[in-house]
């Protein structure tokens, strides 16, 4: 049988969108309106997906930030005064440094006091947070809870963290990035292919079978693979990108183990969350190899799943406004 991977990296025609110009993004979104209203049939289902996640684009702030950084010779100035430009983005990132998620004393009422404190780093990836709301929270998918998408979302990534600060790995905030990140792969299939999507969920519930396995056999790749596509779009660090990419196999040979570990196990906070699950039912399908790179066990996730649901509400509020009011 022909590997899912054999048969994405063989899909014809749409792989690569990335350098499209507007006119260019344009025709594609016209193909995509006429498949989805049916005026025309495409080759295969991975072009349907990966003309899908190329037309999801970042804030342009985002691209300017991250070509500053890019270029080495920034100072710290140079990025607090590009973010100061944004009313909106600096409102924003004051709100969640001076929120209990991070919970300093004294208050930050500066963009410059915010950088000299948490450093470049962790405002690249708040930056990049926030970039993912704005791009994603109003994504509309009519085969899909978009409110428990982005709850279920949120809570592996504040677990991500969690867990991240647990094993003593500095880029905690970064793996909250990859927590977010590691379903988005489901909403653009969703979008794009609801009906084969829908089935492969069907399947991995009356099977009880892994959903990834499942969606390989259905589509001849799985969401992982479709995230990635989006992830490298974005021209996000390869890190991010490997780490979403071995969450959910990881051998010896792959890189960023113990990141991809972690959101391994917060993929499982998020199942349980969403499906109002005990959290020991659902680690007991962990991956074994998870728990020997990490070090955890059962008690430990448990604690951090107290921490978890004690900051999703607050989270979801500062990321995804208008889904915390549609919460009531």
């Amino acid at each position: 049988m022909e590997s899912a991977g054999n048969r994405q990296r063989d899909q014809p025609g749409l792989n690569d969108l990335n350098g499209l110009g507007i006119k260019e993004k344009r025709l594609a979104a016209d193909l995509l309106t006429n498949y989805r209203n049916g005026s025309i049939r495409m080759s295969n289902h991975w072009d349907k997906v990966t003309i899908e996640a190329n037309l999801i684009s970042l804030p342009d702030i985002y691209w300017r930030l991250k070509e500053i950084i890019d270029a080495r010779d920034y100072s710290m100035q140079d990025v607090a005064q590009l973010i100061v430009y944004d009313p909106g983005l600096t409102a924003r990132l004051l709100r969640i440094v001076n929120s209990a998620y991070f919970g300093f004393s004294a208050k930050i009422d500066t963009v410059n006091h915010a950088v000299s404190i948490l450093g470049v780093q962790q405002i690249q990836d708040l930056v990049l947070t926030t970039s993912i709301a704005d791009a994603l929270g109003d994504y509309e998918c009519e085969h899909l809870d978009i409110k428990q998408f982005w709850m279920r979302s949120v809570y592996r990534a504040i677990a991500a963290r969690e867990l991240a600060v647990v094993c003593n790995l500095m880029d905690s905030e970064r793996m909250f990035v990859a927590g977010l990140l590691s379903g988005i792969g489901h909403l653009i299939m969703y979008q794009s292919v609801p009906v084969l999507a829908q089935q492969a969920q069907r399947e991995a519930r009356e099977s009880g079978r892994p959903l990834y396995l499942v969606e390989r056999e259905v589509t001849g790749f799985d969401h992982v693979q479709v995230a990635a596509v989006l992830m490298k779009n974005w021209n996000l660090p390869p890190e991010l990108v490997s780490v979403i990419e071995h969450h959910l196999e990881f051998g010896a040979d792959a890189d960023y183990r113990l990141e991809a570990a972690i959101v391994h196990l917060a993929a499982l906070f998020g199942e349980a969350f969403a499906e109002n699950l005990q959290l020991d039912e659902v680690l007991a399908g962990a991956n074994s190899q998870a728990w020997d790179i990490t070090g955890l066990d059962t008690g430990r996730c448990e604690a951090v799943d107290a921490v978890v649901a004690g900051q999703l509400n607050g989270v979801v509020n500062m990321l995804f406004p208008k889904l915390q009011l549609a919460a009531g």
